[in-house]
């Protein structure tokens, strides 16, 4: 019998140092592997998040998902098993978007979606022959996808069980990979389908991982109508826009919603059109919030800083609203130049980068600005993010947040959760911050 080795690698970590626990979440990409596999092969899956990878345990293929800031650790683990003479394919974003620079580290990638792809791979793995790249079109249903999660046994991943309902998003941000893969398309499972395997989950506590949950709002209304009978807690991503639509925000509460991610991006209505983010009016942003929390619901906001038309003043002024407003959790980061985007190319044409394949950068460290912003200096940028982070998950800002008590805190089990989830943010502010991509050093491999 053939056997399939899975990888799913760590962002990076120092030597000696545990993996951030608000990382270590179900990868549900290998899951789904897992479930296209074939009963001829046997399976083992590594966590590098998690767990030490035993390179000597005999297999006959390793497959590796990769995406950008995972690159540089899965191609140090994909040299490793071919070092061993066993054949790796690497797949996931990142792949799609630079498969010439995957092929350096691996035997095939996968170029799009696996479904469409995975078994021929298998079978040319099977005869030897594993190939160069495979292309698939993404352009399938997306029926009868049920991920093997008998693979995630035994490994302490954080406490949510995810599922995807959709894919792709059907607005075309220029910084955004999900809308460069997908190319601006957005398709939806069966609504049975996804009922049916929430109600195979142990589980009542769920993370749609879709990239906007509301992308149809028709299907949406039917999906959240199909939800209430289950009685369960979710959390997923969605637009702003959704205040607008009352109707599908009680129906959002009453499926058992207690939290949105939001891409607020900037409170700048130039910069938004620079982002191409045109759904987004900065104007309405405090109404939105209202509309939301009169529903009970939670806003995890994200906001992106090193903007053409940012400032140090613009920057105190998004702080202050999110602890205003008494936004559950936020986000500031600089805008990330992920390949395969028009924002990168943009910067590539500018000349603005600093670091043209930042991602494979030995010296890069996790919140650096991998490029020369218009606003401030790179490293003023990277200080400037990481103090709003500090400021935002302060213990005073923590405490005045939790008075929210009409989203936040409105519930025992939301009040537990904005305590443990925030407390955690803060102890993890610092360990973020300056994290290597991948192992320190070249040909180190280091254990859990």
């Amino acid at each position: 019998m053939s056997h399939v080795t899975f990888i799913y690698p760590s962002v990076g970590r120092n030597p000696g140092t545990k993996y951030i626990r608000s990382w270590q979440m179900q990868p549900l990409s290998i899951a789904l592997l897992s479930s296209l596999t074939p009963a001829g092969w046997d399976r083992t899956f590594y966590d590098d998040r998690l767990e030490p990878i035993d390179y000597s345990k005999p297999t006959d293929l390793v497959a590796i998902s990769i995406e950008t800031f995972t690159a540089r650790r899965g191609y140090q683990i994909a040299t490793e098993y071919r070092r061993l003479s066993i054949p790796v394919v690497i797949g996931g974003y990142h792949a799609t978007f630079c498969p010439d620079e995957a092929l350096e580290y691996a035997d095939g990638v996968c170029i799009g979606e696996a479904e469409g792809i995975w078994a021929e791979i298998l079978h040319d793995a099977s005869k030897g022959r594993v190939r160069g790249k495979y292309h698939t079109q993404n352009r399938f249903e997306l029926k009868n996808i049920l991920p093997d999660r008998t693979i995630f046994h035994g490994k302490n991943y954080f406490k949510i069980s995810l599922v995807e309902t959709s894919r792709g998003c059907p607005n075309t941000c220029n910084f955004c990979s999900i809308t460069a893969f997908h190319k601006g398309k957005y398709r939806s499972r069966p609504i049975t389908d996804v009922i049916s395997e929430i109600n195979g989950v142990q589980a009542n506590t769920f993370f749609f991982i879709d990239d906007n949950i509301a992308g149809d709002p028709a299907r949406a209304e039917e999906f959240f109508t199909a939800l209430m009978p289950l009685n369960i807690t979710w959390v997923g991503q969605a637009s702003i826009s959704i205040a607008a639509n009352e109707k599908l925000l009680e129906l959002m509460a009453a499926s058992g919603c207690a939290g949105l991610l939001i891409g607020f991006e900037s409170l700048s209505a130039e910069n938004l059109v620079t982002l191409g983010k045109h759904i987004n009016k900065t104007n309405n942003y405090s109404k939105a919030l209202r509309a939301i929390r009169e529903k009970g619901i939670a806003i995890y906001g994200t906001f992106m800083l090193g903007l053409p038309h940012d400032s140090k003043q613009l920057l105190d002024k998004t702080i202050s609203f999110s602890k205003k407003e008494k936004i559950f959790l936020a986000a500031f980061n600089h805008v990330v130049p992920f390949p395969g985007t028009p924002f990168y190319q943009s910067l590539a044409d500018s000349g603005s980068l600093t670091i043209d394949k930042w991602w494979l950068s030995p010296d890069y460290r996790f919140g650096q600005s991998p490029f020369s912003p218009e606003c401030f200096s790179a490293s003023e940028l990277e200080n400037l993010c990481f103090k709003a982070r500090r400021n935002f998950f302060s213990l005073p800002s923590i405490i005045r947040r939790a008075t929210n008590f009409s989203s936040n805190c409105n519930t025992l089990q939301k009040t537990f959760l904005y305590w443990s989830i925030n407390l955690l943010m803060l102890h993890e502010v610092r360990k973020k911050h300056g994290i290597p991509l991948g192992c320190p050093g070249e040909g180190e491999f280091w254990h859990v």
